[in-house]
């Protein structure tokens, strides 16, 4: 009989509080790089968005309240927060936005809180960095001591 072997793997990464809601960043190298360009993914989402609202005419004079055409408002409102949750999937991934959403239905608060997430997440994947230096050169250190020690 054979036995099996079992070798944990340490996810890269760490929680993000929203709210009362935990979520997960993926720090991972494979990642960062969806990270740092967020925002010409999100804009791409947003440009899908705004091909969908075309059809939508939005009036000159937004203060004659009156001959406002609700349905075009509703539909100005979807594009933005389409382009909100793209972002929130983005950093988070795919369905996250619906999960805040669901807990804090307010996409003007969600979207200023977007400016705040990636500060928070920028200064942690800075210090993360910062410590796989360091580690990167302690083992590079260690096998140049053992080299020298061989010779």
């Amino acid at each position: 009989m054979t036995q099996e072997l079992n070798i944990d793997i340490q996810r890269t990464g760490f929680p993000v509080k929203i709210g009362t809601i935990e979520l997960w960043f993926d720090s991972s190298l494979e990642n960062l790089r969806r990270f740092f360009n967020v925002e010409e993914l999100a804009n791409k989402k947003l440009k899908e968005a705004q091909e969908k609202a075309q059809h939508i005419h939005f009036p000159d004079d937004m203060t004659d309240i009156e001959n406002i055409d609700v349905t075009s408002i509703d539909a100005a409102l979807d594009v933005n927060k389409e382009f909100v949750a793209a972002q929130y999937d983005i950093i988070f991934g795919d369905g996250n936005f619906k999960k805040i959403y669901r807990k804090y239905p307010d996409i003007m608060a969600l979207e200023q809180a977007l400016e705040t997430v990636g500060i928070a997440i920028a200064e942690r994947i800075e210090k993360q960095e910062e410590m796989r230096s360091e580690q990167v050169e302690a083992k590079k250190n260690e096998y140049l001591n053992k080299k020298s020690k061989k010779k």
